[in-house]
């Protein structure tokens, strides 16, 4: 019993620091409750809840796939409470804007497809829309059955973060390897760095910086579930804090360049901008208030990055990001809110980059409008700039139709005009020649 409480303890003291330390806010703390007067549409877009490790350390042998019982990467219970506590977060927060029951009309959830998503936001609508008696389909049950909408991974290039984009690989190849900031952090630290590469098995030499979170992922999962899975005997608080730190620097480079943003984060904050769009042009259903997206932390990441705002830390789990828009002055203010908290009510509000508060959609679209990809198929490499869709071919082949004809009728046009007045020509020559025989005299007169 003794022992296991030193373990406990060992355990807090390697971890708790390193992970808590990394509740770092540039944004402003706001209060938990939205303007409900203003507000006009929300999109929600959030982490899934705590899962199990997504990779497993090689060298670690007491802790395998099996022993994680539900696999890889999946929605712990942990998890689902999470995501049910961020729904009554939400719940209360729109009180009095979205409706006690849930309406198709009113709220809208996609997921990524992935088990964990998914189900994340299944406990997510459980919080948010808890049933009321009169609306329980069996008696006592505090569920009712919502749906969430998915798309295919390989259609998915919103939500999932490795779709297909030669484009993408080559920059982040690019930015990992040639970047000088990070070159430098990977040399100030690649005796540490060698180390990590040693005694988890992953690497001979140095550990890459980009390939750092195979060692985070696992033993911050070991620590939320420390009480059923031992923490690797090299792992002491000094290594534990370097790792999340090198964590945290890795991560900002995802996004880091201008493409990066455009063609990684761009899709998503694309599909956010056009719907607003829409919405403020009453071009959707005036009864359609949130839009809700169950993702990942990268998805977290591309918004925030959209919209010029670099978190300091790894998004937690359940962490959420609101866009708001707003009818202020009769004028369409977004705003931007981040919660990346996950037993905590706090949320902040952060400033948009070139889009000073109060930032209207139309000084955002200006400022940050070169995000948004227009063709990111082409862009991306994935087909070249002729190898369009049948559709935009149809209307390529209809436009060089009708400039053929058009042509074609100007042609027909001058040679009908040219025969016009040649036949006219020929018709006033012979109407001339006839005039002069029928005047001329066969005998002169005068001469006989």
């Amino acid at each position: 019993m003794i022992t296991g409480v030193r373990v406990i303890l060992l355990t807090l003291l390697i971890f708790i620091n390193p992970i808590i330390g990394n509740y770092f806010y540039t944004g402003r703390k706001v209060d938990t409750l939205a303007d409900i007067e203003t507000l006009q549409f929300v999109h929600a877009i959030w982490r899934h809840g705590d899962r199990t490790p997504a990779a497993l350390i090689p060298t670690d042998i007491n802790n395998t796939e099996s022993s994680w019982g539900i696999g890889l990467g999946e929605l712990t219970k942990k998890g689902m409470k999470q995501q049910y506590m961020l729904g009554q977060w939400i719940r209360k927060r729109y009180e009095g804007f979205l409706s006690q029951e849930y309406s198709p009309f009113e709220i809208y959830v996609r997921s990524s497809d992935y088990n964990r998503t998914l189900m994340s936001a299944q406990a997510n609508m459980a919080g948010l829309y808890p049933p009321s008696n009169e609306s329980q389909f069996l008696p006592g049950l505090q569920w009712n059955p919502i749906p969430i909408h998915t798309v295919p991974k390989a259609d998915d290039i919103q939500l999932y973060d490795d779709i297909y984009c030669p484009s993408v690989t080559e920059e982040t190849e690019n930015v990992y390897k040639n970047d000088p900031e990070l070159q430098k952090i990977e040399s100030d630290n690649k005796e540490f760095l060698t180390f990590i590469g040693n005694v988890t098995g992953l690497s001979k030499g140095p550990l890459p910086i980009k390939n750092i979170w195979l060692v985070f992922d696992p033993l911050n999962a070991e620590y939320h579930h420390r009480d059923e899975h031992a923490i690797p005997s090299w792992v002491n608080k000094t290594v534990m804090k370097k790792i999340v730190e090198l964590y945290d620097i890795s991560s900002k480079y995802i996004y880091h360049t201008d493409i990066l943003k455009r063609l990684k984060a761009g899709p998503l904050f694309r599909e956010i901008m056009k719907r607003l769009n829409k919405k403020i042009n009453g071009q959707i259903d005036s009864r359609e208030k949130l839009f809700a997206y169950s993702a990942h932390d990268t998805s977290v990441s591309a918004i925030l990055s959209s919209f010029g705002i670099t978190p300091e830390v790894f998004p937690l789990y359940a962490s959420l990001v609101l866009v708001e828009l707003h009818k202020i002055n009769n004028e369409s203010i977004i705003k931007v809110f981040y919660k990346n908290v996950t037993n905590s009510d706090e949320v902040y509000e952060y400033d948009i980059e070139g889009c000073p508060s109060p930032c209207s959609y139309d000084r955002l679209l200006e400022a940050r409008g070169k995000y948004i990809p227009k063709k990111w198929k082409v862009e991306c490499g994935i087909i070249k700039w002729y190898q369009w869709d049948p559709a935009t071919y149809f209307a390529l082949l209809a436009m060089v139709g009708f400039c053929a004809l058009f042509f074609a009728s100007l042609i027909g046009m001058e040679y009908l005009l040219r025969w016009l007045k040649k036949k006219n020509r020929n018709v006033i020559s012979e109407e001339y020649h006839a005039e002069g025989e029928d005047s001329q005299p066969l005998i002169d007169s005068e001469n006989p």
